[in-house]
C-alpha cells in the first residue's frame, strides 16, 4: 500500500515538472498568447491598420496678417491715393479640416482674415474676407512629438465688409491661391500645439469694382499659432 502512494506521488511529481518545464521554455509564448483573448486582438489590429491608413486633424488657428493690395490702373492717379499704397495689419482666425491617407489628403474650413491698403493720402480702407480654402495636405514626423505639415491649393474667399466711404471697391468675391506650412509639437496622440505662417495671393479674378481701377489684386502673410486635436 505504501509503495502504491509513493508511485502515485512521484507520478504527480514527474507531471507537474514536466507541465512546467514545457511552458518555461515555450518560445512562441502559448501562456500569454493573444489566441487568449482573439477578439481584442483582431480589434487592436484593425485599429492599427486604419490609424496607419487615415488620420482627420481639426486645427483652430488664431494670428496676424500682413496684407499688400496692388493696383492696376486705366488712368492715371491725380489725387495720389493709389500710386503708393503701404501694407495694413490685421487679425485672422480659422478652423480646418484635414483628412489624411498614407501622409496625404485634403484640407478645408473656415478662415475669416482682414486685408486693405493705406492710401498715399492716409486713408485706410478695409476689405474683410471669409475664406474657404480647398488644399493638398501632407505632413510627416520628426520623432515622436514633432508633426511638420503643408498645404497648397485655391481658396474661395466671400467679402464680409468693407468700408463705405473707400472710393475704390472690391468685389465680393475672391479667388485665389495659398500655400502654408506649419510645426505640431504633440502633447499626446490626441491634442498638440501649432506654429506656422501662410502666404496667399488674392484677386485671379480681379478684385476692382470701380471703373478707375484696371486691376486689383491682394498678397497677404499669415503667422499664426493654435491648437491640433487628432479625431
Amino acid at each position: 500500500m505504501i509503495n502504491f502512494y509513493r508511485k502515485t506521488f512521484l507520478l504527480a511529481l514527474l507531471l507537474c515538472f514536466a507541465t512546467g518545464f514545457s511552458y518555461a521554455g515555450d518560445p512562441y509564448k502559448r501562456i500569454n498568447s493573444d489566441k487568449i483573448n482573439p477578439v481584442k486582438t483582431e480589434a487592436e489590429k484593425l485599429m492599427k491598420k486604419r490609424n496607419a491608413l487615415f488620420s482627420l486633424d481639426a486645427d483652430i488657428k488664431l494670428g496676424v496678417g500682413i496684407s499688400n493690395t496692388n493696383f492696376e490702373l486705366n488712368k492715371p492717379d491725380s489725387t495720389g491715393q493709389l500710386t503708393t499704397t503701404s501694407s495694413k495689419v490685421g487679425p485672422s482666425i480659422g478652423a480646418v479640416l484635414s483628412l489624411n491617407f498614407f501622409g496625404y489628403g485634403f484640407t478645408t474650413g473656415f478662415i475669416y482674415g482682414n486685408k486693405g491698403f493705406e492710401s498715399g493720402t492716409g486713408n485706410k480702407t478695409n476689405l474683410n474676407y471669409f475664406n474657404i480654402p480647398l488644399l493638398l495636405y501632407f505632413d510627416f514626423n520628426v520623432g515622436q512629438k514633432v508633426r511638420v505639415e503643408g498645404n497648397l491649393g485655391p481658396y474661395f474667399g466671400l467679402l464680409m465688409s468693407q468700408d463705405e466711404n473707400t472710393l475704390y471697391k472690391a468685389k465680393n468675391f475672391d479667388f485665389g491661391l495659398t500655400g502654408e506650412l506649419q510645426f505640431a509639437y504633440m502633447f499626446n496622440k490626441y491634442m498638440g500645439v501649432l506654429l506656422g505662417g501662410n502666404y496667399e495671393y488674392g484677386g485671379l479674378n480681379n478684385l476692382s469694382n470701380n471703373e478707375l481701377v484696371k486691376k486689383m489684386t491682394t498678397s497677404t502673410i499669415n503667422i499664426y499659432t493654435g491648437l491640433k486635436f487628432e479625431l
